[in-house]
Parts: C-alpha cells; structure tokens; sequence
C-alpha cells in the first residue's frame, strides 16, 4: 500500500461516511488476512486488509460472504458497536476507527509491520498479527506524531526532509531531488516544499508503474498513468486488482520460467552426452570390420585364447583382437557381426535424438521469450496446459515395495529393491505381462500389466522402457538398451542372489532415461 501519509490521510476522510455505522461482523479465513463488516440499515460497507510480509493493502469489496468452515471471529468486542468517527492519526500511516464505548480498531499500515490493534481507551487489548509483541506497548498518543513544520523549524534543521518532514514519504523525496532540491537556496526549498504539500493536499490519485513494472498509487502530478481517480475508495480498490492480477501473472510466469529452464537444462544435457558417445561410437573401429579380420585370420587363431595379434587389411596394420577364449573364433567373429548391426540402429538412434533436443531447445526459448512478453492471464493459460500436462497424464504412487505408474491407461510397475524385484517378477507379474530391464546392468525390474486383448502400445513400452533405464546404473547416461519380454520367458537363476535372472526371446530398444516427468 501507499507509504505517504497524505492519501492515508485522504482515504480516513473518505472512510468518515462510515459514521453511524455498525461492526457486525469481524472474521479471519486465511492467516494474513482480516474482514471487517459494517452495517447501517440495510446499507453494508466491507473492509479488507491484507498483511503479507511482502504486501499490505486495504480493500474495499462490494461484497464478501463468509466461509462456512475454515474461519474464526476476531475482535468479539466491537461487534455490535457503533463508528463515531474515522480519522488518520497525526503525521502517520494509521487509519483509527473510533467506536461509542471509547474502543478504537486501528489500522497500522507500515509495510511489512501493518498490524490491526484494539485498544480501549488508550489501552492495547488485542492484536491481529501477534508476532508483531511491540504492537502491544503503544498507545493511542504515542500513533499521532507532532511535528513542528514552520519555518523557523525548518530553517533551523537547514531544509533537511527527513528530519522536518519523516512522513513525506520516498516518491515526494525523489520527485524534489529530481528539481535539485539539495542544490536550492533555503528560501528556494522551503517554496518547494510549500508548494508540493499543497498540492498532495488536494491532488488526484493516479495508479502508474514503479521502477519494478509493478502498479503503485502516487499524488504527484504524472504525465503517463494507467488510471485516475479523485475518490480514494476506488483508487485503492484499483490499485488492489491491478496488484493482485499482475502477482497472478508473475506466479504463472515465474512457474512457467523454473519449469522452462529444467527442460532446458536437461535437453542440453542430452545434446551434448548424445553428441561425445556418437563422436565416440563414430570414432571406433566398427565391430564387423574386427570380425572380418578375425574371420579372414581362422587359421590363424589358437583355441582358447583371450587376445590375438592380428594384420587389419582396413588400416593396413597390426593390431591386438580380443577374444572370448570360452569361444571359437568363428563364433566370437558372430556375436561381432550381430552388434555391429545395433551399432548403425544407435548412430541413427542418437542422430535422431539430437535433432529432436536441439528442435525442442529452439521451441523453449521461442516459448520463453513469447511468455515474458504476455499480460493477459488466459494467454498464458495455453502454456500452462502445454508445459504442465504431464502432471495430469501420468500418476504416481511410491506406496509398497513398487512405484506404481499409471499411463495412458496402461500400470507400470517399478521394483524398489533387489527383494521387491524377486517379488514384483516371479509373484505379481502375470505370464503375459511385458518384463523390461535395463541390458547389461543392474537395475529395477519393471513390467507393465496386461489389458486382456488389448496389444502394448509402443508409445507405452517406450515409457515403460524409460524408467527401466532411469532406475539402473544407466540412469545419467544419454541411451540406454533396455530389453523387453514377455514375463513367462524370465527365469530365476538357481541359488543366484534376488533378482537374477535369465530372459530368452528379447527384444532391445533404446531409449533416453527418464523419471517422473
């Protein structure tokens, strides 16, 4: 709220049509807030304060109904009386409601000490906000502030504002310095200051931008406003809609912005591990050209052994081959020629990764600077929808040994543990439920649950095969292989430790690690 005392002032004079009136409701529904309702015939009159940490403000609705549940009534002791007058106490930024029984509610408006205090007589009797403890040492007299403004005065703290003056309050303070107050003659800035208070006396109200972006109310004389008022009921009420629709924006935005930045973030991640392992498979000697040496070398190869030496006609040179020495060298030249073919499938795999991060990279700072620029809450509504989604279209349960995912209609299973794997396989899984796993690596086992008569969607398997990757010692990389099955071909390995197994008839996709989006 406004920290000059002048349209504090202002907006007590405005409040003294509330004469007569009488307190017949004061409650609280939320913590840093308090009600006040007054009637006078059929007549009602609403006050609203807010007492924020980083925000106070009075507001004046045209109608407020209290909540059912959730609220409590505060300041039991003025209910039923009657307003006698309201009036700005002298020189300070407190709006005194006085009632007929010599109680008085006052509403202390000091930014992030704003309080509302109770007192009878000159007595404190209750507080709104009881961390505020100093509250309850003031007095009624102690709120008007005397303040000596003649010239002599003046004259003999040499024009100094903030001494003569303390509640004239920063925006006057910077409008003078911007006339060169301090360069000023004495004569010059007493008829300066003259001049201003009588003009903050009877000037309009007008709701312009601070030097935040943010909407504040100011007297002073302003060439470019948002709005106007003379009445400063409705100045304030303006003033209160503007802030809180422009704190709705940034809340959005700034929530937008955090969840942006993750996204990028971790799509440059991924360009750039995506990028050093296939600068790093490019870089290596293919698996079936080590196969074609060793099968044009046959008769060269001992039985058994676990590295040869063998001439590479591709690089015209000899080079160290190892070996599975349980294998002959016929049958290691085979496992070679089959992983070649996954080797082509990754370089694709990893290509097509790139160009999709680097596409969606592109999108979120088009979509960033798009969100920064928009002032209409239902425009930003649209990005909320397209960046916030997941949350609606995927659930997650943590309860009992597994993570249970719903998504798109389909449950996935994660096991927690080497135990909770065991238990999620070999008693929970059913004979045609998918089995996925992480290849080559420890990790959680995961199975999605069948829908009789209904295939596994790819889309699925790829979400599913995703946190397979996520939850094994694969999670950072930038792809993972992650086999698949159907659950009745995994067996237990006999005497082997919980969740060892052996899989038959898989099949390996691969896929980019990823939790709970």
């Amino acid at each position: 709220m406004h920290n000059n005392y002048f349209f504090i002032a202002k907006l007590a004079s405005a409040l003294q049509s509330l004469k007569g009136f009488e307190v017949v409701d004061c409650f609280s529904q939320e913590k840093e807030e308090l009600i006040v309702v007054f009637k006078k015939e059929e007549k009602e009159f609403f006050v609203q304060a807010h007492f924020q940490n980083t925000f106070s403000c009075m507001f004046f609705p045209d109608d407020f109904r209290r909540a059912r549940q959730n609220s409590v009534t505060l300041f039991q002791e003025i209910l039923g009386l009657k307003v006698t007058k309201v009036e700005a106490a002298l020189n300070e930024r407190c709006i005194v409601f006085s009632f007929d029984s010599g109680k008085s509610l006052v509403f202390k408006l000091f930014g992030n000490r704003a309080n509302v205090i109770l007192f009878d007589l000159d007595r404190v009797v209750k507080i709104f906000k009881n961390n505020l403890k100093l509250d309850l040492d003031l007095s009624l007299q102690k709120l008007n502030r005397t303040l000596d403004l003649s010239l002599t005065k003046f004259q003999e703290l040499n024009g100094n504002l903030n001494t003569f003056l303390p509640t004239l309050g920063k925006e006057a303070l910077a409008w003078l310095e911007k006339k060169d107050y301090e360069e000023m003659q004495l004569e010059a800035k007493w008829n300066n200051l003259t001049s201003l208070l009588s003009y903050l006396k009877g000037s309009d109200i007008y709701i312009v931008t601070d030097e935040k972006g943010k909407p504040a109310i100011s007297l002073l004389p302003e060439d470019r406003y948002l709005e106007k008022y003379d009445n400063p009921i409705m100045a304030i009420n303006a003033f209160y809609r503007q802030y809180i629709k422009d704190l709705h924006i940034h809340t959005i935005k700034e929530e937008l912005f955090r969840d942006m930045d993750r996204r990028l973030k971790h799509s440059k991640a991924v360009v750039a591990d995506s990028q050093k392992r296939l600068k790093e498979i490019q870089e290596r000697i293919p698996m079936d050209q080590t196969a074609d040496v060793i099968m044009a070398n046959l008769h060269a190869i001992p039985q058994g052994v676990e590295k040869v030496i063998l001439f590479d006609f591709y690089r015209n040179e000899e080079r160290e081959i190892k070996l599975n020495s349980k294998l002959s060298p016929q049958k290691n030249a085979e496992i070679l020629y089959k992983k070649s073919k996954s080797r082509f499938k990754e370089i694709d795999v990893l290509e097509n990764l790139i160009l999709q991060r680097l596409d969606l990279i592109q999108q979120l700072d088009t979509d960033k600077e798009t969100v920064s620029k928009i002032e209409d809450p239902r425009e930003l509504k649209t990005y909320q929808n397209k960046y916030f989604k997941t949350k609606e279209t995927e659930r997650v349960l943590q309860e009992g040994p597994y993570k249970t995912y719903d998504y798109m209609g389909y449950k996935i299973l994660v096991g927690k543990s080497a135990k909770a794997n065991e238990e999620l396989t070999f008693k929970t899984g059913k004979k045609d439920d998918l089995w996925l796993h992480a290849k080559d690596v420890a990790g959680s086992h995961v199975i999605i649950q069948q829908r009789p008569g209904q295939n596994y969607p790819i889309p699925v398997i790829e979400r599913a095969a995703s946190l397979a990757a996520f939850y094994s010692k694969r999670k950072t990389d930038s792809l993972c292989p992650v086999m698949y099955t159907q659950k009745k071909f995994v067996r237990k390995i006999k005497g082997a430790a919980p969740g060892m197994v052996k899989v038959e008839k898989e099949t390996v996709i691969m896929v980019v690690p990823s939790g709970m989006d």
